[in-house]
């Protein structure tokens, strides 16, 4: 039987699925949808796959101790987080999309109205199915609606000077 590792070519994020899959001699795309599926249902399946990117080696990982494997995982972990952050901080520019928005480019507004409306169904439809027990969409409105007041009144006191 194969070693349990984290691939380092058949990877998404850490590569846990890709390594998973090669072990139980399976296609990574079906660990992948049960990983999505049971952290949707109740979050096990990211916690499932943090525990394993942290405790399983890499397929280069050179060193076999456990103390050294996990040192190097963490690391990786940062490294991709800090990847990923200055990714969607890039897409997400908030000068570029205000200039795009407030010139009525009406493409990059439809997107961030359908976004918008993605997240608030998803959220509503995982809450009438109690998913998310721990979740009040009661006590997420008022929030909502602040949030959206502070950034209009921001948007006015800069519009200002």
């Amino acid at each position: 039987m194969n070693k349990l590792y984290r691939s380092t070519t058949d990877r998404v994020f850490g590569g846990v699925c890709g390594g998973l899959a090669d072990y139980l001699q399976i296609d990574p795309l079906i660990l992948r949808i049960v990983f999505v599926l049971v952290a949707m249902i109740n979050g096990l399946g990211l916690v499932a796959y943090l525990f394993m990117w942290l405790f399983v080696p890499s397929q280069t990982s050179a060193s076999g101790q456990r103390d050294q494997v996990m040192r190097e995982n963490v690391e990786e972990m940062k490294e991709r987080a800090r990847a990923l952050g200055q990714s969607a901080q890039q897409s997400l520019n908030r000068q570029k999309w205000a200039a795009n928005w407030m010139q009525g480019k009406t493409s990059q507004r439809m997107l961030l109205i359908g976004v918008a409306l993605v997240v608030v169904g998803l959220l509503i439809l995982l809450d009438n199915l109690h998913l998310l027990w721990w979740f009040s969409l009661g006590k997420l409105w008022p929030l909502i609606l602040i949030a959206v007041g502070v950034v209009v009144l921001l948007n006015n006191l800069k519009g200002k000077h």
